[in-house]
């Protein structure tokens, strides 16, 4: 579902400072089709990937308790690692996209954190891999290395080369915004410039060299709480701020070719889901679903898909699209970069960062090692140098739903295919991690309903209806004066507030 191919090839090393934050231009992948240029942007939200120096915001990765077994660990670093370049690894055959707008690194707060330069860091690792730097190969210098400096050496470890990296530096600690934006280019990066945003992670605005042709990215991350109406007003300040770049862009170049990305913290419909709100995303950004451009200069490539899969996110039982990319009427004209019609998707892998139902396999402590891969589903779309070529009727913003659309594992067609989950009460909770998030069908044994308890093989689990109804008389409660307790499950294992848990999906 999100398999992107193109052939490659390498440029010379250089180097440039940009200022704001050491860029190293480490090699080009470059993908030509008899004289054009195809490539893949995406966007991803890494969901907290911090590094290990003992320092962080969040109190989750302190590493301060060193008792505790949901504390973060390199261990849980180098899962965080492998399950992103697991991800990325499916474009371009395992090379990786040409292009990625990432969001979530942990802002690097040390001086000695980013004393190499990118390519100057991938020459001092080479002899080695993350996976030996962080378990028999550990060494307390390793503690200074930054974030992205970990994922950029993960993803050379297995073949994904050759990207140039621009990213904000860390704000002030007492602004208390620990993420960075960053980008990585396999393309030459011109030009990179970091904008503050109010109570938001700054923006990172760069120009890419793509085969002669300027490509502008916005890469944002905008206020969380997408469902909190008082904080729609800073996000409404974010927007303005992307908006008066927009402007100056477009006055210098009405042609300009400029792709925004990032996590918005805001849905493709905000305006829809809450018609009583002046929107960041909707009513100052401008971002539309009119792909002829007649009525505004945004396009947000949400609208290329059914409205059942304009989704980045689920939420408590409902989809959400925080994610996107978002394109000027430069990307649809015959000059400079052109978006490939029909080419914009969600990088949904079940099984990888997606569980049975398409849900994301969102990040977990849980075990020695730590498991899933994010709360957002990666997005990507895929350009070229060639003139835009519409492949169907282009979008005139139909289909949009007021209400944000459900997705619950009842009835859900995937549980007919789940895996048989007996063996979770054998499972050590060292091992945890990887079984976090994940559906399984379990014939369990009801024990008692208030609190919810059941029994499967020899252990009794504490349960959670995820639908109250299942606690009515027709759910579990008949199962237990009737079949004398026994029901057939779907259930997914969690952690809350440090204790394992099964929480009831659906009843088969």
């Amino acid at each position: 579902m999100c398999r992107s191919d193109a052939p490659q090839s390498i440029r010379v090393h250089r180097f440039l400072s940009l200022g704001f934050a050491l860029v190293a231009l480490v090699g080009t992948g470059v993908a030509r089709d008899a004289g054009h240029t195809d490539f893949t942007v995406v966007a991803y939200n890494l969901e907290n990937l911090f590094d290990v120096d003992g320092f962080a915001l969040y109190d989750d990765y302190l590493q301060d308790e060193a008792n505790d077994p949901y504390a973060y660990t390199r261990h849980k670093l180098l899962t965080k690692l492998v399950n992103a370049r697991r991800v990325l690894a499916q474009f371009n055959s395992g090379a990786g996209p040409e292009i990625i707008l990432f969001q979530e690194f942990e802002a690097d707060f040390s001086a000695e954190g980013s004393a190499l330069t990118d390519a100057a860091f991938l020459q001092t690792y080479a002899h080695t891999t993350v996976e030996a730097m962080l378990t028999d190969a550990w060494q307390p210098a390793y503690a200074d290395i930054s974030a992205i400096h970990w994922l950029l050496k993960a993803l050379a470890d297995v073949g994904m080369t050759g990207y140039q990296v621009a990213h904000s530096s860390a704000q002030s600690v007492s602004n208390e915004i620990a993420h960075t934006n960053a980008v990585f280019s396999k393309y030459p990066i011109l030009a990179a410039k970091s904008h503050a945003l109010h109570r938001a992670r700054a923006l990172l605005e760069v120009e890419i060299d793509v085969a002669g042709h300027t490509l502008v990215v916005f890469n944002n991350h905008w206020k969380s709480g997408a469902s909190n109406r008082r904080l729609e007003t800073v996000r409404v300040r974010n927007a303005q701020e992307l908006r008066r770049l927009l402007e100056a862009r477009f006055a210098a170049n009405p042609e300009a070719d400029v792709l925004i990305g990032g996590d918005l913290n805001s849905h493709y419909n905000h305006s829809r889901l809450f018609p009583k709100l002046r929107t960041g995303i909707n009513d100052v950004l401008g971002a539309q679903g009119d792909e002829t451009f007649a009525t505004a200069d945004l396009y947000n490539f949400w609208y290329e898909l059914p409205p059942e899969e304009r989704y980045s996110e689920v939420w408590r039982g409902r989809r959400g699209s925080l994610m996107h990319l978002i394109a000027s009427p430069g990307l649809y004209d015959s000059n400079g970069i052109s978006y490939i019609d029909g080419s914009f998707d969600r990088c949904l892998l079940p099984g990888v960062n997606a569980d049975a139902i398409g849900r994301p396999l969102r990040w977990n402590f849980a075990g020695q090692s730590g498991g899933g891969s994010s709360d957002h589903f990666p997005i990507f779309a895929r350009f070229s140098t060639r003139p835009f070529t519409a492949t169907g009727e282009l979008s005139r913003e139909k289909e949009v739903p007021s209400v944000a659309l459900p997705l619950v594992a009842t009835g859900h067609p995937a549980l007919g295919e789940l895996e048989d989950g007996a063996f979770l009460s054998e499972l050590n909770e060292a091992d945890y991690g990887d079984y976090v998030g994940r559906l399984y069908r379990v014939k369990a044994t009801l024990v008692q309903l208030r609190p919810l308890q059941i029994r499967l093989g020899a252990v009794i689990w504490s349960a959670y209806a995820v639908d109250k109804e299942m606690l009515g008389p027709a759910g579990l409660p008949s199962y237990l004066a009737t079949n004398e307790g026994r029901v057939e499950l779907a259930v997914k294992l969690t952690i809350y507030r440090g204790r394992k848990q099964l929480m009831i999906e659906a009843i088969l």
